[in-house]
């Protein structure tokens, strides 16, 4: 556990595998990409492309099919192709978030979103989830002229709220938000239920490990209480 001399000021959140369990949603979307592009058997695709889950969507596409000499924006086009907002009944908090989510506004805790999602799709699922009004700002690639793992989505949540990256923490499933937080100096904290193992995560030493939201909901609460 992080030690701290203040409590934190600011918590921001990454979504797609930690605020929501978004897997179904994307591997339905994927499927519809490699179907319509007759590429349903190529071996060890899904697995490939998968790998890069929190990564600007253009950004994993292209490292996952330029390797295979594919065109990462046919890819892209098939992809944005699906019915998104008709399947996305698929995409849920994770057991326990909206609970968690509301306690924390409830106790007026500062939030924000640095995803890697569109701005659009990101706003029309959090207002899904009746979580609006708990973060601000909502930070996406269309904020931004660097995706994650760049800082930059990091410092303009800091920037928002006039604070010091050592005042908040940031909340991921992937090796992409960790590094994103290490290179702005912000304490990560990673999830055990999204797209990575453990393994995959401590790489990047983040300053805790939640397994699960009730073991999430136990370490925020303990750094917003540091005196």
């Amino acid at each position: 556990m992080l030690e701290r001399e203040v409590a934190v000021k600011l918590i921001v959140w990454d979504f797609d595998g930690t605020l929501a369990d978004s897997r179904a949603l994307i591997v339905a979307g994927m499927e519809h990409a490699l179907g319509t592009l007759g590429l349903s058997n190529l071996p060890g695709i899904r697995e490939e492309w998968l790998k890069y889950v929190g990564l600007p969507v253009e950004e994993g596409l292209k490292r996952t099919f330029e390797p295979l000499n594919l065109d990462p924006d046919q890819v892209l086009k098939a992809y944005r192709s699906f019915d998104w907002p008709g399947h996305e009944h698929l995409l849920v908090p994770f057991p326990g978030m909206d609970a968690l989510v509301k306690e924390l506004h409830g106790l007026g805790m500062p939030m924000a979103i640095a995803s890697s999602k569109r701005g659009l799709p990101l706003k029309r699922q959090v207002e899904a989830f009746g979580w609006t009004a708990c973060f601000d700002p909502f930070v996406t690639p269309d904020e931004v002229t660097h995706g994650k793992p760049h800082p930059e989505s990091l410092r303009l949540c800091l920037k928002a709220h006039g604070l010091e990256p050592s005042q908040a923490v940031m909340v991921g499933d992937t090796p992409f938000d960790l590094e994103m937080a290490n290179r702005a100096g912000v304490p990560g904290i990673a999830v055990g239920h999204g797209f990575y193992d453990r393994e995959a995560l401590e790489v990047f030493r983040p300053v805790a490990y939640a397994p699960d939201v009730p073991a999430l909901r136990e370490i925020l609460l303990a750094l917003m209480e540091v005196k």
